[in-house]
This record gives C-alpha cells, sequence and structure tokens, in this order.
C-alpha cells in the first residue's frame, strides 16, 4: 500500500497536480495494475488540490431594470470602425431604449461630445 502511495504520488507531481485522466496515463506508461479508484481515491486526499478546486459561487442575484416610458432609460455604445472606417466617419454610436430595445444607429467622425 504504501509503495502504490508513493507510485501514485510520483505521477500526480510528474504531471503538475493532474486529475484523474492525467496520473491515469502517466502510470499506464509503466504499471497495468493500478485502478482509477485508488487514484480517485489519492486525488481526494491531495491538500494542494482540494485547495485549487473551485468553491462554488453563491447565484448573482438579478434585478431588472424596469423602465415604463420610451426614452427613460437608455444604454449607448460607441463602436470603433477606424480600421474599416467609412470616409470620414470612424465611429458609430448605438442607441438601444430600455423598454421597447429599439435601436438607433449613428456615424461619428470622433468621440468628442462636440458632435
Amino acid at each position: 500500500n504504501e509503495d502504490l502511495y508513493d507510485i501514485i504520488h510520483d505521477a500526480h507531481i510528474k504531471t503538475g497536480h493532474g486529475g484523474r485522466t492525467r496520473v491515469i496515463s502517466e502510470l499506464q506508461t509503466k504499471y497495468k495494475n493500478i485502478t482509477y479508484e485508488s487514484v480517485t481515491l489519492f486525488l481526494s486526499l491531495c491538500v494542494q488540490c482540494q485547495r485549487k478546486q473551485k468553491v462554488p459561487k453563491k447565484g448573482i442575484v438579478v434585478k431588472p431594470i424596469i423602465s415604463r416610458e420610451l426614452n427613460s432609460r437608455c444604454q449607448v455604445d460607441l463602436v470603433d470602425m477606424q480600421t474599416c472606417k467609412d470616409g470620414e466617419y470612424k465611429f458609430i454610436l448605438n442607441y438601444q431604449d430600455h423598454l421597447t430595445k429599439f435601436i438607433q444607429l449613428r456615424p461619428f467622425k470622433s468621440k468628442t461630445a462636440e458632435e
């Protein structure tokens, strides 16, 4: 049993704290009698691997934005089109109303507020 532990430990370290599949693949190059269960048991006891396991995240509470009238709330995005500009126009203003989801697009020559 101690030899089995040392063999699995060496393969686990050699694979950079790899998971079950990577450790089994490494072990199968030299050994044929090591089971998935023994590797899984070893991995469940590895403190470093347990620390890097993802902690279950709490669900995000979504509070919707409620709009009661047209143009009371909107989302504005500025799309950079400098790589494929059209004449003098380098940006596209994307205005979307939250209530109706209606989108208005308008070309801009610069990012400045004067335009």
